[in-house]
């Protein structure tokens, strides 16, 4: 190495030990969730400064791990539904950011994951007493606060659609989409929207025409909620129900399953859209898009993955032998859940990199839910 290098280095290595442990975090706290990551790899003491529960509330957040319903008997032996965690973090010292992911909620049995958004998690519950009353809850875990939801003007059944839109860096306000049905086919009459702003719900007509958007997790990105469509479009609604759009996606990007429908996944990555499917007879092959230009509804291709390279199986078919859940949101990485071995793994596109982070505890029967991708944020007051 030259002798130079290694001389700035020493001295950066000198003048950052000068500093003290509250001013390194104030300098930190300043930077892109990105760098943050970078900088705990600097040394075991800044890993550990990084990862203090107290340090953690006041620097910016990334993936922690994923959400989802763990089913068990309660003493009644019913079965019941308690959220649990899973983390992606393999540092001993990397704590929870929360103090208990079943989310104990006082007076309900039954508290089911849905769906997660900007580090709030939407649970369908379940009271105690009376029995046979439900509630949609809103939870902040890192926070440790919840609010109830009140009912929806349409009386709606509870495996109509529901998802929840929430960024920080847009508004401190959350909002809930709940989509209306019709009956025979599913197509979508209309919306529910729930603002926090308001604290109530308000009824939207359908903007779109005759679309059925298929069961998976929305995104929710520059304040517009997006869904698959299985008229194999992308679906656009902003959180006011005013401005209603549809994205075409290319011919090449669209592949049904005559059980499944629409094979894909929609996901977000770097402040960019990202579309992912298999072909017809090339299920071994997921293709990997991004969308460039969002006023042009440019797709452009960025990856081929050879399925046979992560999981060492030939033939493999999405969402019946594997699930996509996330896309890390600061990098080209995948997760998925491999469902026949019960495993949760990684895949880094740039590095072609494939990682086994742990066995899962629960059998994945859903194409997408109930993994739910969780970034905490530590602010919000409800």
């Amino acid at each position: 190495m030259d002798p130079s290098v290694s001389k700035k280095r020493a001295g950066a290595a000198t003048a950052a030990a000068g500093l003290t442990d509250d001013l390194i975090i104030e300098i930190l706290s300043r930077l892109p969730v990105k760098s943050i990551c970078r900088f705990k790899c600097v040394s075991r003491h800044w890993r550990r400064l990084i990862s203090h529960p107290e340090h953690r509330k006041k620097l910016p957040q990334t993936l922690s791990g994923f959400f989802y319903p763990r089913y068990r008997r309660n003493h009644e032996d019913e079965i019941t539904v308690i959220p649990d965690f899973v983390g992606i973090s393999r540092a001993e010292e990397e704590e929870l950011p929360f103090h208990d992911p079943s989310l104990p909620l006082p007076g309900y049995w039954y508290i089911r994951p849905a769906d997660c958004s900007g580090g709030l998690l939407l649970c369908s519950c379940w009271k105690v007493n009376p029995r046979d009353e439900h509630n949609y809850m809103v939870c902040n875990p890192a926070a440790d606060k919840w609010v109830v939801l009140p009912e929806a003007p349409d009386d709606l059944s509870l495996e109509s659609t529901i998802r929840i839109c929430f960024d920080p860096a847009i508004s401190s306000h959350f909002h809930v989409f709940q989509f209306l049905e019709e009956d025979q086919y599913g197509y979508i009459t209309g919306l529910n929207i729930y603002s926090s702003v308001t604290g109530a719900w308000s009824r939207k007509e359908n903007g779109w025409g005759e679309v059925v958007p298929v069961d998976s997790r929305g995104v929710f990105m520059n304040g517009i909620l997006h869904l698959i469509s299985h008229e194999s479009t992308v679906l656009t609604v902003d959180t006011e129900g005013k401005t209603w759009r549809t994205i075409p996606v290319l011919e090449c990007m669209g592949f049904e399953n005559f059980w499944k429908g629409v094979v894909a996944f929609l996901g977000q990555s770097q402040g960019r859209l990202c579309y992912m499917n298999t072909r017809k007879h090339i299920t071994s092959k997921i293709s990997v898009w991004m969308l460039e230009d969002y006023s042009s509804d440019l797709w452009v291709f960025k990856y081929n993955i050879s399925t046979s390279q992560i999981f060492g199986e030939v033939d493999l078919m999405m969402e019946q032998d594997y699930a996509l859940i996330a896309m890390h949101p600061e990098a080209n990485v995948i997760f998925f859940v491999w469902k026949c071995e019960d495993v949760l793994m990684s895949y880094d596109m740039d590095r072609g990199k494939v990682s086994v982070i742990c066995s899962l505890t629960e059998h994945m029967y859903d194409a997408f839910l109930p993994y739910l991708p969780y970034v905490p944020f530590f602010s919000w007051t409800g």
